[in-house]
């Protein structure tokens, strides 16, 4: 990944932290520019001796010489430009690739708790945008920046040794161009950097909605929607309107001022002809010099400005490479190919960043092989223990131990490949029922994931879609049911065939057959692997080896299902609730 940016580094080192990939295209084009701009000279100077050379009455034999000179210049000029757009169209592509990639890559390595902090559609936004103009930008440097920058120290070098008066003239009206570029960019920065907000937001706004379609249908709330994502917009049009206003009235007078030095220093050229301080054909070779030096500033001050423009998303982008996960491997952390699956939480507190306490003083040991329930009311702490024990984060105080060991000293990734949670919130992709399986375990043959679905109660069904498990299941699973979609999801967690199991609210969503299929699945595994069910339905963890009753992130009762009932505790009041409840049902 990138290192992180520095605020002191210029537009070159920050674009070469992100795409380093450049630094080879960008050395090859300054080479090739500089060798195209010097042969871009020899049409000009060689105009100059035609007219100076027709005034004397030069033979047509030499002028033929220099009109082929001209014209042997111009193949050149063509064929260097033919490689050098055939180069940087391959290296800009290339370059726009690999930020895509280093983008994915930095979001798939970033914590739990990044990307629950910010909106999934705005993330895209910034990225595609950061990547687009970056690339752009790399690719405006290979075709403006660099052949410009090199024209204009070429053509000032030349103008002085031709004529100093011009030069000098094209020198006072320079640095007042180059401020009044610098001005407009800087004036406009504010409506700018809301600019991009606005896009952003009204871009995450609109990819929220895609999300969250069924439920916008359900509640009849496609007006609200688009009343809300029309005011982003509005937005977004007001402060891109007052930028460009800006801009535009600034550059104006900037373009207003380049005209008046080409027409002064087009006048003072005239007199000098007529003086005989110079002759007609340098008259042609000077104009065409300060109408290069007078158009490669105009360009590098439109240059400045769109640089301008897009450092703000390149910026944007360039935060996402600067932050850093929080899960990360401990030094000296050791691989793992397999667990006994004893888990210990001693004295464990966990809060989530600035935020209070969410477990207090957890001390709990689950046996390997053993099947332990968490129970208890929404907020509890029952899926922030699951959480904990995947290293989507880690504890504020204590420890967790697997096999004696603290699990920050294991390998993050063999790790997590030892564990396997069915959540209740099933995570479906927009692939067939086979690949959402084999997400699990990628190199698994067609019978090991049929295998895996017939334990998960999810063969039958998958059967019956249009083509099998070559179905495309639709984006989050929109053509199965919730119970379907869970059942895809234990099916996943089974062909992992993991050493510890984490079922987190898993039979929520099913009809009561299906459930009875599922727990059976579930309490096939009791006695192979260490397996904690996380439960709100109090009924189908009759079977667990230990129950552990929580409240308000604290460990308040724990036995067997028995146990617990005789004891009369808080365990026994939520049977009475749940059976209260199923009557009245």
């Amino acid at each position: 990944s990138p290192k992180p940016m520095k605020k002191e580094e210029n537009v070159l080192s920050k674009i070469l932290r992100i795409v380093p990939e450049a630094k080879h295209g960008l050395t090859v084009s300054l080479g090739i520019g500089l060798v195209y701009e010097i042969v871009k000279f020899v049409p000009v100077i060689l105009i100059k001796i035609i007219v100076d050379s027709l005034i004397e009455g030069s033979t047509i034999k030499a002028l033929s010489y220099l009109v082929g000179g001209i014209f042997l210049s111009y193949i050149v000029l063509t064929i260097i430009d033919f490689v050098a757009k055939r180069l940087q169209f391959t290296w800009t592509h290339e370059y726009d690739a690999a930020i895509l990639r280093k983008a994915k890559k930095k979001l798939l390595e970033m914590h739990l708790s990044f990307h629950e902090s910010y909106n999934t559609g705005e993330q895209v936004a910034k990225i595609t945008k950061g990547a687009h103009k970056l690339s752009e930008l790399i690719w405006f440097a290979f075709n403006e920046f660099i052949p410009t920058s090199i024209q204009l120290i070429l053509t000032v070098i030349l103008l002085i040794y031709e004529q100093w008066i011009l030069a000098f003239i094209f020198g006072i009206f320079l640095p007042i161009v180059t401020w009044l570029s610098i001005y407009a960019s800087k004036k406009v920065q504010p409506y700018r950097e809301r600019h991009h907000k606005n896009y952003d937001q009204a871009i995450g706004e609109l990819g929220e909605s895609l999300f969250n379609i069924a439920t916008i249908k359900d509640y009849v709330q496609e007006k609200k929607q688009l009343t809300l994502f029309n005011a982003l917009l509005a937005k977004y049009l007001v402060n891109a309107k007052l930028r460009n206003y800006y801009a535009q009235t600034i550059l104006f007078w900037r373009d207003m001022l380049i005209s008046i030095g080409r027409i002064l220093t087009l006048g003072v050229a005239v007199y000098m002809v007529l003086k005989g301080i110079i002759s007609p054909g340098s008259l042609v070779l000077v104009y065409s010099l300060t109408e290069r030096a007078f158009l490669s500033t105009y360009r590098i001050g439109r240059l400045y400005y769109y640089l301008e423009d897009a450092l703000e998303s390149i910026n944007r982008l360039a935060k996402l490479f600067e932050e850093q996960p929080l899960i990360v491997d401990a030094p000296g952390a050791e691989k793992t190919k397999t667990l006994q699956g004893k888990i210990e939480f001693k004295d464990a507190t966990f809060a989530y960043r600035n935020e209070k306490p969410i477990l207090h003083n957890i001390n709990l040991i689950i046996a390997p092989r053993q099947v332990a329930a968490l129970v208890g009311r929404s907020g509890a702490g029952k899926s922030t223990i699951a959480k904990l024990l995947l290293r989507n984060y880690d504890l504020s105080e204590g420890n967790i131990l697997i096999d004696g060991r603290d699990i920050r000293s294991y390998k993050l990734e063999d790790y997590k490949r030892r564990i396997a949670v069915v959540s209740q919130n099933v995570e479906i992709f927009n692939r067939s029922a086979l690949e959402n399986i084999i997400i699990a375990k990628p190199k698994a043959s067609r019978s090991e994931i049929i295998a895996a679905a017939k334990k998960a109660n999810a063969h039958d069904f998958i059967m019956q879609l249009p083509q099998g498990y070559d179905t495309i299941v639709g984006e989050k699973g929109v053509r199965l049911s919730g119970g379907q979609k869970q059942r895809l999801s234990i099916a996943r967690a089974l062909l992992a065939d993991p050493d510890i199991y984490i079922f987190d609210e898993a039979t929520s969503s099913l009809d009561s057959e299906s459930e009875q299929l599922i727990q059976q699945s579930i309490f096939n595994i009791a006695g192979k692997k260490t397996t904690i069910i996380i439960a709100h339905r109090l009924s189908t963890i009759r079977h667990a080896d230990v129950i552990v009753v929580m409240d308000d992130g604290k460990i308040i009762e724990k036995g067997t299902y028995l146990a617990l009932i005789k004891k009369q505790g808080a365990f026994a009041k939520m049977i009475q609730l749940q059976e209260i409840s199923g009557i009245r049902k």
